[in-house]
């Protein structure tokens, strides 16, 4: 009897999100969401906030799950299996709310700088009230609501903090204002008010920039997948949705065309590019039995195969799968008060609550409130709100006129103690752009040989030939008219002119042609790690091009410094073995991996954070996105594709590799920054708190009234401005 258990299939989700704003939203949806039954397991993606969860679909569904994301005070905009679905939904929410941020902090600068005037102009307190409660109450509304759903779920998050502070701040004001008299000496704060919920909608605003940016790499990978394909049915071309392409159709493929799913080729040769998988510019030759990946560029002739791998299943979506996995597993930011907000604000409620018992019951009601409102008042978490977006402002300012684009805050914490930095080869450490390295006439010239190729490469569109006429018209060396042209795919081009049949192409082709070939060049050109370009004119060797990657002239440099402060330099290419060790060898990186596809990059990303080392990865193509998405720290160079820069943290905008270096010096600079910032914060309140609850008052007569610890909380946000502003000047 067969006692073995039924395997469960579980379900995947996709779940765009609205209302999560914090590391403590992140947690708090995990934590809810993992305990529903049939949940096996969830993590939401705060740059794009988007839920990923797997589910047993005969334990739970849309409706529960969406239910008990309702429950804990948020609101899933949909709910679906494809990543595509839920990707423009997530991006339009994420948007909205970035518009939404700047338009509050709009008003709160409006209405503060109204506020200010009133140190100059003396402004009645009636006019005062009606503008400090414009801007706590429409400016600062999303605050108080995100207050209320802290509430409910039994939390507290940084919007607990600026929500009850500005209220606390606000309606003491209005107390102050209506009922003057002898309960309280003091007059209404309305510019901290005002101050408080502009500086606080700018640092959101600044954070929903780089979460919206973020969110636009998954949307660019899908829009690199190809949309319709060609089949063949009963004998006739049909032209479909991609969707419709089943395993086992046949498909063929033109000259220029996409490859719409991954298969297997069962007819013709051609050449096709790879550099979406591969990152390398050299094409691959294809012919029968060989692999073709969706997304690659057919580059010559003409192919038929065997759709293989289709939808989810193909290499393409898979290198999608990886960065949207890398993206959601990857830590959010951290901030300081996020984390001590759970236990800050009741601690300080306690703290006021205890304190003004015990002032009522020896001096009455009047000093009571007193007390009440200045522990509260004196608490108030401006220089805690201002910590971050302060620093992360001036500090972006300051990497970005260095030419380093840090795309969000996340890079503060994991900038620190790089121990591995991982480099792609092609675009990264060279410059991604062939050229002729060498020519090697037999029986002629130089310029000679140069102009053969010339005329054989005039009407190709290979990458060899882009090379070739890049370096004819650098030496000013014409190309021979041509009489007759053909580009044989796989292996050359065959030219006619007027002083004979010029070949240029491969040695295994000039091979099949029966061409001979000198002993000592076809031992040159079989030990060489570069690509070589055969000429023969009327059926005789004429000679050989060798065509290289240009080193960026400051990569060794580079890696000799890394080296220098204790960080391994790596380098990671799909490039042929023979050629990364050679590029390698002239950088000085000694540990070098080839022919690696886009998720053996990640998975090398993985091994290494596996073995505790904090990991950086430097690429520019859309193989290395995975990995970018996975490292601790991902950096991609401006010259390379939309999807690397998207999911990388930082951007190389001026190309230099020695801004590697820069830029983790300015990262470590800024949460250097922010620490100080709130190191004061938090000392400023643990001193303060209790000498506004008066513990100072029996023994030394120290008692902070509430004026006093206004300007307090004032003094303690303009030492985090002018402590933020020191970036713009600081030595990196």
């Amino acid at each position: 009897m067969d006692n073995a258990v039924p395997t469960i299939k579980l379900k995947k989700a996709v779940i765009p999100l609205e209302g999560v704003h914090c590391a403590s939203c992140v947690a708090r949806l995990e934590e809810g969401l993992n305990s529903l039954p049939g949940v096996a397991g969830v993590s939401v993606n705060l740059p794009s906030r988007t839920a990923f969860l797997s589910y047993d679909p005969s334990l739970a569904d849309g409706r529960s799950i969406s239910a008990r994301i309702e429950e804990l005070g948020y609101k899933a905009l949909a709910f679906s299996e494809s990543s595509g679905a839920a990707g423009n939904t997530a991006l339009i929410e994420l948007e909205r709310e970035k518009n939404m941020f700047f338009r509050r902090f709009l008003l709160g600068l409006l209405l503060t700088s109204f506020l200010l005037l009133d140190l100059l102009i003396g402004f009645s307190q009636y006019t005062m009230l009606v503008a400090a409660g414009l801007a706590w109450g429409l400016a600062g509304w999303h605050f108080h609501a995100g207050f209320l759903r802290a509430l409910k779920a039994r939390t507290a998050d940084m919007n607990s903090l600026v929500s009850l502070s500005t209220s606390v701040t606000y309606f003491y004001g209005v107390f102050v204002t209506l009922f003057p008299g002898d309960i309280v000496h003091n007059h209404a704060q309305w510019h901290e008010v005002g101050m408080l919920v502009t500086f606080i909608n700018l640092g959101r605003w600044l954070e929903a920039r780089s979460k919206n940016k973020a969110g636009e790499a998954v949307e660019k990978l899908f829009k690199i997948a190809p949309k319709f394909a060609r089949r063949l049915r009963d004998g006739r071309e049909q032209t479909v949705p991609v969707a419709e392409i089943m395993p086992g159709d046949l498909v063929p493929l033109r000259p220029g065309e996409q490859v719409p799913v991954d298969g297997r080729v069962t007819g013709g040769v051609s050449a096709l590019d790879e550099s979406l998988l591969t990152g390398e510019a050299m094409p691959v030759e294809k012919e029968v039995g060989s692999r073709v990946y969706a997304g690659t560029i057919n580059k010559t002739g003409a192919l038929v195969f065997l759709a293989e791998g289709v939808g989810e299943e193909t290499v393409l979506m898979r290198i999608i799968k990886a960065v949207e996995e890398s993206q959601a597993e990857k830590s959010a930011v951290q901030h300081m008060v996020d984390k001590i907000s759970a236990w800050f604000v009741p601690a300080v409620f306690l703290a006021a609550t205890v304190a003004a018992g015990l002032w009522f019951h020896y001096y009455g009601l009047a000093r009571a409130a007193g007390i009440f409102a200045a522990v509260l008042a004196v608490a108030c978490p401006c220089a805690m709100g201002l910590a971050v977006p302060m620093a992360v402002a001036v500090g972006f300012g300051r990497a970005a006129s260095a030419g380093i684009l840090i795309r969000n805050a996340d890079v503060l914490e994991r900038a620190s103690g790089v121990d591995v930095v991982i480099f792609d080869k092609t675009g990264t450490v060279t410059e991604g752009r062939l050229r002729l390295d060498g020519l090697h006439p037999f029986d002629s010239g130089e310029k000679d040989l140069l102009r053969l190729l010339a005329s054989a490469e005039e009407k190709s569109e290979h990458p060899f030939a882009e090379a070739v006429r890049r370096q004819a018209k650098e030496a000013g060396v014409e190309p021979l008219q041509l009489t007759s042209f053909e580009a044989v795919p796989g292996k050359g081009v065959r030219a006619g002119a007027a002083i004979g049949e010029i070949l240029a192409g491969s040695l295994k082709w000039f091979d099949e042609l029966s061409l001979t070939v000198p002993a000592a060049a076809r031992a040159e050109i079989k030990a060489s790690a570069d690509s070589m370009l055969l000429v023969a004119l009327d059926g005789k060797f004429a000679g050989y091009a060798r065509l290289a990657d240009t080193l960026r002239p400051e990569a060794a440099g580079l890696v000799a410094e890394l080296e220098a402060m204790g960080i391994e330099p790596v380098m990671a290419s799909g490039d042929r073995q023979a050629v990364v060790a050679s590029a390698s060898a002239a950088v000085g990186i000694k540990t070098y991996h080839a022919e690696v596809f886009p998720e053996e990059k990640r998975q090398l990303v993985m091994r290494y954070k596996a073995l505790g080392k904090r990991t950086a990865m430097v690429g520019d193509g859309f193989n290395d996105a995975p990995a970018l998405s996975e490292a601790d720290l991902g950096m991609a160079m401006r010259s390379g594709t939309d999807v690397a820069i998207h999911a990388s943290d930082i951007t190389l905008m001026n190309n230099d590799l020695r801004s590697v270096i820069t830029a983790v010096k300015i990262s470590k600079a800024i949460k250097k920054i922010i620490n100080q910032n709130l190191a004061w914060a938090f000392a400023y309140n643990i001193v303060l708190i209790p000498m506004a609850a008066g513990v100072f008052y029996p023994h030394w007569g120290v008692l902070i009234p509430p004026s006093a610890a206004g300007a307090a909380m004032a003094l303690s946000s303009v030492s985090v401005v002018m402590n933020s502003l020191r970036l713009k000047r600081m030595k990196i």
